[in-house]
């Protein structure tokens, strides 16, 4: 069934009396100042409470979380399990953050993304647990029992399924949930998109769409002093000076704040460079100290100085800054609480932040309109969903009477075409991208490796229930089936024959989430390495697989890459002219790059030399790591089962790329709060390991770790080992305060990897 609730305001509010609510729930509700829903939560409640199946396509900030969360209580009421999905890790956390509120109910609610692993005794006990798709997919591979108690599941961002990352794992999650339970509730949360109904019809869902918005929005485009509004209004900017800071300037005088949207990341901070003086002429004296605030708390998030820290510390005292990947997460998290408190007043951002957290603003500027896309090599418009996604960040509740979303243009036809090509135009459809060869490969394997399929029947059976199989022609997918079948029985994932059975090489692989292209290579690695193998030729192997991206070449660097080669040629595992790996030499030389700062990095090398010398920001380098990590791990893994000898030094590498250390420091830093740079003092004051540092005084390990309070945490984990929590310090983002905190979160535009498990959990290598 589908319905259309028709654009209402604010105002029209629906009271909770006659909407048959749980009164405890309402009771949380009103204690958080809800006491009423907007028209789209109203009509989603008759198809909540009987657990029907939902897709809920609404804009950004209409109040589409609060339908799941009914959802997950009712489920939580009758003693069923819920399952939040989310495309993203910062979006995990702030869902978490706000199910939180319900603890009052009895409701348990769980976190698990990136490094946040729950153990399965404490899975158990859990009503709801937040994740993204690749973790619910790595619980599906292995069996986990508490799967069978989920009586709803919420796809947040529903129409990421177009993502040609994200998309195919939400896709077949999704397809293995609802088949393990046919009863099973979805609920999918969508921006308004072109065939929201169809995904409904997928879904078995009922649709219900809405343009509400709790804060209207208005929609134009700026040219020559002017903004036109698609409701034929119009808006003289005053003032002079470029488009831009004309728009952010006029609007934070009048008491808002401005979001910018811009296609890179050096775009990013030039654009805020720009805007610095502009909004620092509007801040009064007490703006300019909370702005200055923000600048004192970015240098609490990391031992070490980075590139994102230097340019933020210098634009963020005049109430600007910008947001992009080669942050590292805490240097992000200060810089969007700084913006939600209304400290900072302008922020440049890369349009991955409109996927993600909630950061709105009274006015959202999207000055760029296309980027570069590495799939075709050149630029490309951004499509037009993406588009509307940003400009729906305008409108701040209980702050904004309204919002408005200005695109910029040059002269009157490029203001036509931008009204008609995104400001009246629908979103695109949404369409499987499931029939990539790499997603085929890992899905198809764990399929059969977690026995859900067995035969061609079933394997048929299984994709024609996805969304590529409810929408699309069958013939070009059973094609790519057929070759990527055959690809895996011929590298030993499966057993050749007319039934599906992995072999033991395929279902390892599966349990570590490796793309099978990478395990392959990583198995001809070990086959090939010596004993004694140097840490160099391990890291190559890993950057030479397709689960650790290369890092891109800058003019002027072959040369140094190529003699690097022509050094290292007789010890290397894996050789561009060898199979199996089949890589030009100009790609190979990238992934030389990748190796070559992964071995700075555990040199403990400054990681504002890395990021100078590599052309990346410290974000960039914390994903190298964390992928490394991973790789090494799963490299340790296959070494235990192929080549035992060189399982114990491949598990140390792995140690020393989680903490960016020698080898003389990983007893250092293991103690929670001790990090790469303070383990390297210790070490240098003569306190090479944990038994010499507990035999220290407070008052000389307060010295020398500049902090009489983590003085005191270092000692009572090593004096009282049974009370410690032995959590990674964050090599990127460092300072940890003495009290347990998890580890850093990957930057978001990561995979995640859902298996993610410590080493110490499979013990010491042979």
């Amino acid at each position: 069934m589908t319905r259309r609730e028709p654009s209402t305001s604010a105002s029209d509010r629906v009271p909770f009396e006659g909407l048959g609510l749980d009164p405890e729930v309402l009771s949380v509700l009103r204690a958080q100042g809800i006491d009423s829903l907007y028209p789209p939560q109203a009509a989603s409640v008759a198809a909540i409470s009987h657990g029907r199946s939902l897709l809920l396509a609404c804009p950004t900030a209409s109040g589409k979380s609060l339908v799941a969360y009914l959802a997950l209580l009712r489920a939580f009421r009758q003693g069923q399990a819920g399952l939040y999905l989310v495309p993203l890790r910062a979006l995990a956390a702030e869902k978490f953050e706000e199910l939180e509120a319900f603890k009052a109910l009895g409701l348990r609610v769980g976190l698990s993304m990136g490094d946040f692993d729950i153990p399965a005794e404490r899975l158990a006990k859990l009503d709801v647990l937040v994740a993204t798709s690749e973790k619910a997919d790595g619980l599906l591979r292995h069996g986990s029992p508490w799967l069978r108690r989920v009586g709803v599941v919420v796809a947040d961002e529903v129409h990421l399924l177009r993502d040609p990352d994200r998309g195919p794992t939400l896709e077949v999650t999704l397809t293995r949930l609802r088949r393990m339970n046919p009863d099973l509730q979805v609920v999918a949360l969508s921006a308004t998109i072109g065939n929201s109904e169809e995904l409904a019809d997928w879904l078995t869902a009922e649709h219900i769409a809405s343009d509400f918005r709790p804060v209207p929005l208005r929609w134009g485009v700026y040219r020559d002093g002017r903004i036109s509004f698609t409701d034929l209004t119009s808006r003289s900017i005053p003032g002079t000076g470029e488009p831009l800071a004309r728009l952010v300037r006029s609007v934070v005088q009048d008491g808002g704040q401005a979001l910018v949207f811009v296609n890179s990341r050096r775009g990013s901070e030039q654009a805020a460079q720009q805007l610095a003086p502009t909004v620092r002429e509007t801040l009064a004296p007490a703006e300019r100290a909370a702005s200055a605030e923000t600048a004192r708390d970015l240098l609490s998030v990391s031992e070490e100085e980075t590139e994102g820290i230097r340019r933020l510390g210098a634009l963020v005292p005049s109430g600007v800054a910008f947001h992009n990947a080669s942050l590292t997460n805490p240097e992000r998290r200060v810089i969007e609480r700084a913006f939600r408190d209304r400290r900072l007043k302008a922020l440049v951002a890369t349009p991955t932040l409109a996927a993600g957290i909630n950061l709105p603003a009274r006015r959202v500027v999207v000055r760029d309109l296309n980027r570069y896309d590495d799939r075709i090599g050149m630029q490309a418009p951004i499509p037009v969903l993406e588009v509307q996604q940003m400009c729906g960040r305008a409108g701040r509740p209980r702050f904004d009477p309204s919002g408005e979303a200005v695109l910029l243009a040059r002269d009157p036809e490029e203001e036509e075409r931008l009204l008609d090509t995104y400001l009246s135009a629908p979103p695109e459809r949404v369409e499987s991208r499931l029939a990539a060869e790499p997603a085929l490969r890992m899905h198809l394997l764990a399929l059969v490796a977690s026995g859900e399929v067995g035969s061609e029947t079933e394997l048929e059976r299984f994709f024609g229930a996805t969304l590529y199989g409810h929408t699309l022609p069958m013939a070009e997918l059973n094609d790519r089936l057929e070759t990527v079948r055959d690809f895996l029985e011929r590298n030993g994932f499966l057993e050749v024959g007319p039934r599906l059975r992995a072999t033991p090489f395929g279902r390892l692989t599966s349990d570590l989430y490796l793309d099978p292209l990478s395990a392959l290579y990583l198995r001809h690695a070990l086959e090939k390495a010596p004993r004694g193998v140097r840490p160099f030729a391990l890291l190559a192997a890993i950057a030479a697989t397709p689960d650790l991206p290369p890092s891109f070449l800058r003019r002027g660097e072959e040369p140094e890459l190529l003699e690097r080669f022509q050094d290292e040629e007789a010890e290397l595992l894996l050789k561009p002219e060898e199979e199996p790996l089949s890589l030009d030499l100009e790609l190979f030389l990238a992934t030389l790059k990748t190796a070559a700062l992964l071995e700075t990095w555990v040199d403990e090398r400054p990681i504002l030399e890395i990021t100078q010398r590599f052309n990346l920001g410290a974000g960039d380098v914390r994903t190298k790591v964390e992928d490394a990590e991973w790789l090494l791990f799963g490299m340790g893994r296959l070494a235990a089962r192929f080549r035992r000898d060189l399982a114990r030094p491949i598990d140390e590498l792995s140690l020393r790329i989680r903490y960016g250390v020698r080898s003389e420091l990983l007893d250092l830093v293991r103690l929670r709060g001790i990090g790469r740079v303070r383990g390297r003092a210790l070490f240098s004051a003569g306190l090479a390991d944990r038994e010499q540092v507990g035999a220290a005084s407070r008052d000389r390990l307060a010295v020398i770790l500049k902090s009489s309070a983590l003085a005191d945490s270092v000692l009572r984990q090593i004096r009282h080992p049974s009370s410690r929590t032995e959590v990674p310090p964050v090599p990127l983002g460092g300072a940890e305060p003495p009290t347990p905190t998890p580890p850093a979160e990957r930057p978001t535009t990561g995979k995640g990897r859902p298996n993610s498990r410590r080493l110490e959990e499979f013990g010491p290598g042979p």
